[in-house]
């Protein structure tokens, strides 16, 4: 997909992948729309850079709650008139063996990393069908494809975001693509800053999105083949 004046919608932009990544994307020529949940300062600045090159709004969104996100999709398309690319990208991680983790603590990263995504997705399905065409690039995990010990909760939301994406793209018609990036250990707050810049892996999700990798919709884009 060529991005200029496209519109790209990314949650969880007021930091870490999400932020460059939204930045990039404007960098590109698109319209942005960031979202964040509660750190509207993050955000704030994430939309001043895309301001930058272009269009851009912010958006506070809670992927948890059907409101917040019917509220978020039905505000972006009022101000837009239309949505090109949606970047599934907000996320929660808990370090914690499975005894130790609260039900609360299960709840949130499920809710967060898999339910809230695919909502996120339902809630757009109208428009993308109207349009017939769409990109959707779902951010899972190299955590996603192997599983590790203190994550179990965490592998196992990452896991349903990959088998999510190969059964939509099984619904979705030729225009309306769907990928799953999975970054390996990226040096954002989730992981104490420990890993590749996230500069790198947005760089990975912005090529998935311009479709130049040569991949097919429903396919796994593993971030550490490209970002070395």
């Amino acid at each position: 997909m060529k991005l200029r004046n496209k519109v790209a919608l990314v949650t969880g932009a007021s930091s870490g992948i999400g932020r460059e990544t939204a930045i990039m994307l404007a960098k590109k020529g698109c319209k942005v729309a960031a979202t964040h949940n509660k750190n509207k300062s993050g955000g704030e600045e994430v939309v001043e850079e895309c301001r930058k090159y272009g269009d851009a709004m912010l958006l506070q969104l809670d992927v948890t709650d059907a409101e917040s996100i019917e509220r978020a999709a039905g505000e972006i398309i009022k101000k837009f008139g239309r949505i090109d690319i949606l970047v599934n990208n907000a996320g929660v991680i808990v370090w914690k063996d499975l005894k130790d983790q609260s039900f609360e603590d299960i709840d949130r990263q499920l809710q967060v990393n898999l339910s809230g995504l695919i909502k996120m997705t339902k809630a757009l399905m109208p428009q993308f069908h109207s349009q017939k065409e769409g990109i959707i690039i779902n951010v899972s995990s190299g955590a996603g494809k192997q599983g590790y010990g203190g994550l179990s909760v965490y592998c196992a939301s990452k896991f349903g975001v990959r088998g999510f994406t190969q059964a939509l793209s099984a619904e979705l018609p030729e225009g309306i693509r769907v990928y799953c990036v999975n970054p390996g250990m990226t040096a954002t707050r989730m992981t104490d800053y420990r890993g590749v810049p996230p500069e790198r892996v947005a760089e990975v999700i912005v090529s998935t999105t311009e479709e130049n990798l040569g991949k097919n919709s429903g396919d796994d884009v593993d971030v550490w083949e490209y970002a070395k």
